[in-house]
């Protein structure tokens, strides 16, 4: 058999016909960028200012240019969408698929929800620097809000959409929340092993309730140290999800670190909701689990003895539950797109009845 012959529909990557395209820079003031910090060093997806990951550790470091959850969103009435991208460093394409690791995709903005376009994959035979993509977006000249969703294992410096001559570009901050969600975790958080950037519960979760949130999941490297502590704890937000368990080294570490994150944040942010979630692959090391989750569950009791009423735990056995459940994970740990499903399910009900309750 011809080892060079390939599905057709995975290797195509349309490219824009310049004689028909506006390019337009996304740090213009054209685009609303959600879920980044502030170019400041040339990568324009830095998710953790790089002198702050400097000191929380080599890993949160190289991790920090990372795209995970960050946004562009944009009105226009184009019938297609292009990019045009410069890829920087740190990219990691043998741990997560292709289109994962340096693909974006397009969501459009209808009935409340953003809904699914298109995917940019980059050519299997591009350089890892430069790369350009167009999706058809079939609007029929209705103008339209987009998010493009930036892949969550690469770096991007430069970034470009490019739209047919003459459509209209425009902003729109579309989010209910003023203030964002802030999402703290592991290479679950960060997005390990979902199929395309839109798939992680926190995307699910955007989508379907249409809030803003910040991904501070880094893979491997979510210890609760307390420089990346006091970093979250100055973030002005409107909830906080601490999900690291996995991270912990062990039961000990979790112990000595889990409350102590609690109280660096309540410290600033006395009154947000703050949600406490155990690993969600518990079936996978029962012993080993029952007595994390317990850990969590000491310092959920502790903050609801010290008359926090504003604190809420998610137990991470019940994540996968329902048939199949043992289908969740793509290597009995990281969830695959099904898994990151159920998992906003049951953590953005809370979220919603929370937000909802709370009047935010």
């Amino acid at each position: 058999m011809n080892g060079k012959i390939y599905d057709q529909n995975m290797l195509r990557v349309e490219k824009a016909d310049n004689d028909f395209v506006d390019w337009y820079e996304v740090t213009s003031d054209n685009f609303d960028i959600y879920g980044l910090v502030p170019e400041n060093d040339g990568v324009l997806t830095r998710r953790i200012p790089l002198e702050i990951a400097e000191k929380v550790s080599p890993g949160v470091s190289g991790q920090s240019g990372y795209g995970a959850g960050g946004r562009i969103v944009f009105l226009t009435n184009s019938p297609f969408v292009a990019l045009r991208t410069e890829y920087g460093g740190g990219a990691i394409p043998t741990v997560c698929n292709h289109c994962f690791s340096y693909g974006f995709d397009l969501y459009k903005f209808c009935d409340e929800k953003d809904v699914f376009v298109g995917t940019y994959r980059p050519a299997n035979d591009f350089d890892f620097r430069f790369a350009e993509f167009k999706v058809q977006t079939r609007n029929d000249g209705e103008t339209i809000c987009y998010t493009l969703n930036m892949p969550h294992f690469a770096e991007i410096k430069k970034l470009y959409i490019g739209l047919e001559k003459g459509s209209y570009l425009g902003k729109r901050k579309k989010y209910r929340n003023s203030k964002p969600i802030v999402f703290y975790g592991s290479s679950i958080t960060h997005g390990a092993a979902a199929g395309r950037p839109g798939n992680t519960y926190e995307n699910f979760i955007s989508q379907k309730y249409n809030l803003d949130y910040i991904n501070l999941g880094f893979a491997g490297n979510a210890k609760a140290e307390i420089a990346m502590a006091e970093y979250i704890a100055g973030l002005d937000m409107c909830l906080f999800v601490c999900d690291y368990d996995h991270n912990a080294p062990d039961v000990q570490y979790l112990m000595d670190t889990h409350y102590r994150l609690y109280e660096i944040i309540r410290e600033k942010h006395p009154h947000i909701p703050y949600i406490m979630i155990s690993k969600p692959d518990y079936f996978t090391n029962p012993k080993e689990n029952f007595e994390r989750r317990k850990v969590i569950l000491e310092s959920y009791n502790k903050a609801i003895a010290a008359g926090d009423k504003n604190v809420y735990f998610i137990d991470g056995e019940s994540l996968f539950e329902g048939e199949f459940y043992e289908s969740c994970t793509s290597d009995g740990c990281h969830p695959n797109d099904i898994g990151f499903y159920r998992m906003a399910k049951k953590i953005g009900a809370v979220i919603a009845e929370v937000l909802v309750d709370k009047k935010i």
